[in-house]
């Protein structure tokens, strides 16, 4: 009797399976779908977006780059660099929400599709909320394509975990890398997925991080690491994704819905359109600060999620500046977990006379308890060494005066941002943890101008002014600083943290440091 019950659970769950799974294998749709190559037939430098930055510099081997650090300018950069796309627009990223700034760009996107630009989206399984967001709707756009990257082959939630249990090497690497690319000339790297909380709009908690809007060749460099994701026989096409309605069908009520919020709030409308405008404005006059200098893309392959690596190219990359660095070294990282190896690299640093300074969340900004919490078992040793910490605050920046001000959300650092002798600048999703070196795929973009890195510094600094600094006291880890309301206060316990959250990050220290 035990054996019939488990031939009929069987046999329902293989229907289920089936139902609710990708319409093909990953082996099928690695022969079956070979796309077209992404246009590269024509000449960047031609471009709308080219004429505008190649008349501030004339040196075709020097890369332009403008630092971004407001979330709002953030989004604002992306849209407008999508207005005045005339051929190309490549959006690669791990998450996508549909709320309101994400459905804003995916607008603006639809736009620059109807006027004949050829837009390529490729976005993680892992981080894509619904198969019936508008991210997925504009597939059915005859000049806009959408691809998943390593999907899970049942499309519900609660079978995944079943999913993960028997394909958890494949499940658990993912593509964490953040693209956008237009017209082959410029591009925009670094930690911001495409969710309201990454453009400052979310109610409750907020990420801070920065971006780099960068101008001439590097962008090409980004779209052959696309090109590369883009054609890997793990990147499905939307149309894989079994729905109960047609994607047209989707892309029908996107349009819809996008006229009838322009009817309802015209003057909201109104005033976007004058921003943008403004901001396009900026862009033609040469408002912004673009510092010119030498730069380079550096990248992991797709493979990684299948053959698994030791360390990445980055990490290497990451190794040998290390090695040259002589002065100071200024990390803003969201998750820092460094490892062994990493714990004997900065001493080292610190033993050559090198000044390090990190700033990492605390345990009440974290969105990572985990992560947290293999953080701790290397931050007494990092302080005894000598190395500066700080740790961001769940309420946000201060103000330049030094104190705090009000604010709308709690704050969350996200920022993967490191300066070299304040000379050289490393920005991109890499994070500096195990995750990022051996299980997901990143991308990162160096660039050697000393102007533009003390301004990274200028930034970074700020946002340690505003944070809480973690020193020793007897052996002790204490916590000092301005709290929300202007008061210098000392801690000898992670600061605006409950019971309940030191119980779980106290649990998640059992957690393996490689998969967390």
């Amino acid at each position: 009797m035990d054996l019939f019950w488990l031939g009929i659970f069987f046999v329902f769950f293989c229907f289920i399976i089936k139902k609710y799974s990708l319409v093909t294998s990953i082996h099928e749709t690695k022969i079956a779908f070979q796309d077209p190559e992404i246009p590269n037939n024509f000449d960047p430098l031609s471009t709308q977006v080219a004429q505008i930055f190649t008349q501030m510099e004339q040196n075709a081997d020097k890369v332009g780059a403008l630092f971004v650090s407001n979330a709002t300018e953030a989004l604002l950069h992306r849209t407008a660099l999508a207005r005045i796309a005339q051929k190309s627009i490549l959006l690669q990223t791990y998450i996508y929400q549909n709320d309101s700034e994400s459905r804003l760009l995916m607008f603006e996107l639809w736009r620059a599709a109807n006027r004949g630009v050829c837009v390529k989206i490729l976005i993680d399984d892992n981080g894509l909320d619904s198969d019936f967001s508008d991210i997925i709707a504009l597939h059915s756009h005859p000049n806009i394509e959408v691809k998943i990257f390593n999907p899970y082959r049942s499309r519900n939630r609660l079978l995944r975990l079943l999913e993960m249990a028997l394909d958890f090497w494949r499940i658990t690497h993912r593509m964490h890398n953040k693209l956008f690319v237009v017209d082959n000339f410029a591009c925009i790297v670094g930690g911001r997925n495409i969710a309201d909380n990454y453009f400052d709009s979310d109610k409750n908690v907020n990420f801070v991080d920065t971006d780099v809007v960068f101008v001439g060749a590097l962008a090409q460099k980004a779209t052959e690491s696309f090109t590369l994701y883009w054609q890997y026989h793990r990147s499905v096409p939307a149309t894989l994704i079994p729905s109960k309605a047609s994607l047209e069908h989707y892309l029908k009520n996107l349009r819809k819905t996008i006229q009838h919020k322009m009817e309802k709030y015209p003057k909201g409308w109104e005033k976007y359109h004058q921003i943008m405008e403004k901001f396009l404005e900026s862009y033609q006059n040469g408002t912004f600060k673009i510092f010119w200098g030498h730069a380079k893309l550096i990248a992991d392959v797709p493979q990684k999620i299948e053959k698994g690596m030791a360390d990445s190219p980055i990490t290497r990359a990451l190794v040998s500046i290390t090695q040259h660095t002589k002065h100071k070294l200024d990390i803003a990282a969201a998750y820092f977990v460094p490892g062994e190896n990493g714990l004997q690299m900065n001493k080292k640093l610190l033993e050559r006379g090198v000044q390090i300074r990190v700033l990492t969340n605390s345990l009440s900004s974290v969105d990572s308890i985990a992560v947290y919490a293999k953080w701790e078992k290397y931050r007494k040793q990092l302080l005894e060494n000598g190395v500066a910490i700080y740790e961001y605050p769940y309420c946000g920046k201060k103000k330049k005066s030094g104190i705090r001000g009000k604010i709308k959300s709690g704050s969350s650092l996200h920022s993967k941002v490191l300066v070299f002798d304040e000379k050289i600048t490393w920005i991109g999703s890499f994070n500096l943890d195990q995750r990022s070196n051996c299980l997901n795929t990143e991308i990162v973009a160096i660039f050697d101008n000393e102007c533009f890195a003390k301004n990274v510094c200028k930034s970074i600094t700020e946002d340690m002014e505003a944070s809480w600094k973690v020193s020793l006291e007897n052996q002790q880890t204490i916590w000092q600083g301005y709290d929300r309301f202007g008061v210098f206060r000392t801690y000898r316990h992670a600061p605006d943290t409950s019971i309940f959250l030191k119980i779980l990050n106290l649990c998640a220290k059992i957690l393996p440091e490689n998969q967390i």
